[in-house]
């Protein structure tokens, strides 16, 4: 067994357990049900994204300065709380509030998850294993995942009860966040660490000052973006448009969620095949056909391509975090994920609004179509960047084995 293994074991079990969620496939619908308006329901997921907005930095800040397993514990328990507060929620002000409180959680999670794993990595100087074990956690999560999705439309197809999704899996996070418990904090130096205002301002200049990092953050938004979105309307579109019952819901995206933790497994091998330019590349074009094919099939067979976009959800976390990461220090590590995740959230909440609408007035696949051609140029100008910075890389290190060679 390799140094490190027994800690990276754990994560894997605090993983599992927090990612039984039964709600995936419903929580939308849930909204649908008693907010039955597509720009209404965007409006209620924009309420997350804005929580988010204000309070990821913070915990981002919060992460570096006090360590990730705490952040991880109270994460996953205020997410937990969020999940219970919004599975009993059937207004819309309940919605807005819960959500808020979700995406609380989902801030302090962020702030420890891929730190507290790559941290741990480096202290056994293992780091350049990290896409390899990100990968495995998203398997593991996949696997669980749909599981739980299969539950849940067994348990909605036979109680025709959207909300026990939600109120079910809160209770398994509450078991989940007391996994965080045995987890075992990486050692960073925080000794030297600054006060949090010039802590911001360090990440903000590592972010801003590279050109690598702040392309690879964009480019990660743009694919996130057109994932997300998607998945906002993924069960409207399978019940409205593809008439599909609640357990086929639940089964089906089971199936891709379960499909998407088998690419996961390979992602290590898959980046390695490929490498830098050609990965980023294989995302962006197979986002694009995907979402044209959700507009151009007019049939339950087009429900096949979500497999292609799940392949490339898969993908994108461990590999793109993983050169994030390896380009950023271990005391500034929470916070650049954390701005990160501030501008993706900005953004997606400038997205998915007019999304909302577009859809309510125009209809899903119509939505997707937009997507995929409003994806397309700055996913391109994105990929002009990073290459010059791969090519630029690479002579820097063949300059320093000439170097070394002397």
């Amino acid at each position: 067994m390799a140094p490190g293994d027994d800690r990276i074991r754990r994560y894997y079990i605090f993983r599992a357990v927090t990612s039984f969620s039964l709600w995936i496939p419903f929580w939308t619908l849930w909204i649908y049900k008693n907010v039955p308006n597509l720009f209404l329901l965007t409006v209620v997921d924009t309420a997350f994204w804005t929580t988010m907005i204000v309070f990821q930095i913070p915990a981002g800040l919060l992460g570096d300065k006090y360590g990730r397993k705490k952040m991880l514990f109270i994460g996953e328990l205020t997410y937990a709380i969020g999940i219970l507060s919004f599975g009993l929620s059937d207004q819309f002000w309940m919605y807005l509030f819960s959500n808020m409180l979700w995406a609380i959680g989902v801030c302090f999670v962020v702030s420890g998850d891929s730190p507290f794993v790559y941290d741990t990595l480096l202290e056994f100087k293992r780091a350049h294993e990290f896409i390899g074990v990100m990968a495995r956690s998203w398997t593991v999560q996949a696997t669980m995942g749909a599981a739980a999705c299969i539950v849940g439309g067994i348990l909605v197809q036979s109680t025709n009860r959207l909300d026990l999704t939600l109120i079910i899996a809160s209770l398994v996070g509450l078991v989940g966040s007391m996994t965080a418990v045995f987890l075992k904090e990486p050692k960073v130096d925080r000794s030297k660490m600054d006060d949090m205002r010039t802590q911001l301002k360090a990440g903000l200049r590592k972010v801003l000052d590279s050109r690598a990092i702040m392309t690879l953050i964009m480019f990660q938004i743009v694919i996130e973006i057109a994932v997300y979105v998607m998945a906002v309307f993924r069960s409207v579109y399978m019940l409205d448009v593809l008439k599909l019952d609640f357990l086929e819901i639940g089964v089906l995206i089971a199936a891709f969620t379960l499909f998407g933790g088998i690419v996961a497994l390979r992602a290590s091998q898959i980046e390695s095949r490929l490498g830098e330019k050609r990965s980023l590349l294989f995302m962006l074009l197979a986002i694009m056909g995907s979402f044209a094919v959700v507009f151009i099939v007019k049939s339950p067979v087009a429900i096949g391509i979500q497999f292609l976009i799940y392949a490339v959800s898969s993908l994108q976390s461990p590999i793109i975090s993983g050169y994030i990461n390896k380009r950023v220090d271990s005391q500034h590590r929470s916070t650049v994920i954390a701005i990160a995740t501030l501008l993706f959230t900005a953004i997606l909440v400038a997205v998915e609004l007019p999304s909302g609408w577009f859809a309510n007035q125009f209809g899903t696949t119509e939505t997707m179509l937009v997507l995929a051609i409003g994806v397309a140029p700055f996913g391109f100008y994105l990929l002009r960047i990073w290459n010059k910075e791969v090519d630029a890389g690479k002579v820097v290190r063949k300059k320093r084995r000439v170097l070394k060679e002397f």
